[in-house]
């Protein structure tokens, strides 16, 4: 079966989503069209669910094999997806905050969803993506950029996510909607990188209007640990961990 799932930016697809799988002891799927090269939300929730099987575009084919979510991003024509809805065991979703003109969403959808109100940016939608495969960041500075980036320094934003790895080794997942408070970065269930430069993807996506994207662009760049440093961090780190296996 295949459960497709669409909304305006930031009103809780990746979230039902998750609330759909964590009911369900079975094997079921994700996909996502046109985010193959900034998975995020897949792997944000392949990280709470490690049974998740994930699929990239060009294996649609296997869905049948499971229940599959397909969580279309807004900004995609639903018209392109159509002929992969086309089937008797399909089923669409619309998630639509109440203060939202839903009229398209409420024709395509089969199942209507409330969501809470979203704060609209005064002028049209922009998107700004950014691979980070490789790099490691500073958790200080990746704080002070996302404090300035969701207040406003780069332009009005509406959604921001990423995932990013950090100098404890970790990988941490960042996410803010417009109107919610919380700012916490929280450590994904993967296993730390301690030896050299990663080799998993991080990255992150930002939503809003009137975006600096060369200033994004420079300020994460400057959040980035230098390569000639990154050993000196990861053995600090490795010999804290050995100190704390011997404590216990």
């Amino acid at each position: 079966m295949i459960i497709a799932v669409a909304s305006p930016p930031g009103a809780g697809k990746t979230h039902w989503i998750h609330q759909q799988i964590a009911q369900t002891n079975k094997t079921v799927g994700y996909f996502s069209p046109e985010t193959d090269s900034i998975p995020i939300d897949a792997i944000y929730l392949q990280s709470k669910y490690p049974q998740l099987k994930l699929y990239q575009t060009g294996e649609e084919a296997a869905f049948t094999d499971t229940i599959t979510y397909v969580e279309i991003p807004w900004y995609l024509d639903k018209e392109g997806i159509e002929p992969l809805l086309q089937t008797d065991n399909s089923h669409r979703v619309a998630i639509i905050p109440d203060d939202t003109d839903g009229t398209e969403l409420k024709s395509w959808a089969e199942e209507i969803i409330s969501a809470i109100n979203i704060i609209k940016p005064t002028t049209g939608l922009q998107i700004h993506r950014g691979v980070l495969t490789g790099e490691i960041l500073d958790m200080n500075s990746l704080a002070t950029f996302w404090l300035e980036l969701i207040q406003g320094a780069y332009g009005e934003v509406v959604r921001a996510k990423g995932i990013f790895d950090l100098a404890d080794g970790q990988i941490y997942y960042g996410d803010f909607i417009s109107g919610k408070s919380e700012l916490a970065f929280k450590p994904l269930n993967l296993p730390r990188w301690l030896n050299g430069k990663p080799d998993r993807f991080s990255g992150f996506e930002v939503v809003g209007s009137n975006l600096d994207k060369a200033e994004i662009v420079q300020t994460v760049r400057d959040c980035c640990v230098p390569e000639v440093a990154i050993n000196y961090y990861q053995q600090q780190v490795k010999e804290a961990l050995a100190t704390e296996l011997e404590v216990l």
